[in-house]
């Protein structure tokens, strides 16, 4: 499954605040939880807490991927955040995260949840995609750029 199957452009928020990672977590929780009311906001960020406490998802090229298996919910759910100056999340080149993409799974999706992984990873190993991304500011047009760059 691919990360333009997952968002609209009504879940890409392009200019969160948070200065830390835990505010960042509970910022860009709280704003997909917002737009998909179904979720639960409480347990969805506690879930998300003890996925970052075990081991950051933060990976190279200034991206995120917080994720969590989510009892009751029967899809998954995804949003993009961006941080424009951008904060430390613990990635394994040592440089600030500016793109994060949560993802809340189904508790029984068996390996499902692996393959949207490696899809977004794959898009967002390309420098060019994370420098346009960058650059613009309306989610109508982010949301073009990730559907036009995913394989």
């Amino acid at each position: 499954m691919k990360l333009s199957d997952l968002i609209t452009p009504g879940l890409i928020f392009s200019n969160i605040i948070s200065n830390n990672k835990d505010s960042c977590l509970i910022e860009i929780t709280k704003n997909l939880c917002l737009a998909e009311n179904v979720l639960n906001f409480e347990l969805t960020s506690a879930l998300i807490k003890k996925r970052e406490d075990l081991c950051s998802t933060a990976l190279d090229n200034h991206i995120a991927i917080p994720h969590a298996k989510v009892p009751g919910i029967n899809k998954t759910y995804a949003s993009l955040s961006i941080h424009r100056e951008g904060i430390m999340f613990g990635s394994i080149d040592n440089k600030d995260t500016n793109i994060f993409v949560l993802l809340l799974h189904p508790e029984n999706n068996g390996n499902e949840h692996l393959d949207v992984l490696r899809n977004i990873a794959n898009l967002f190993s390309r420098e060019e995609v994370i420098s346009k991304i960058l650059e613009e500011t309306r989610p109508f047009e982010i949301y073009n750029i990730i559907k036009n760059y995913e394989q």
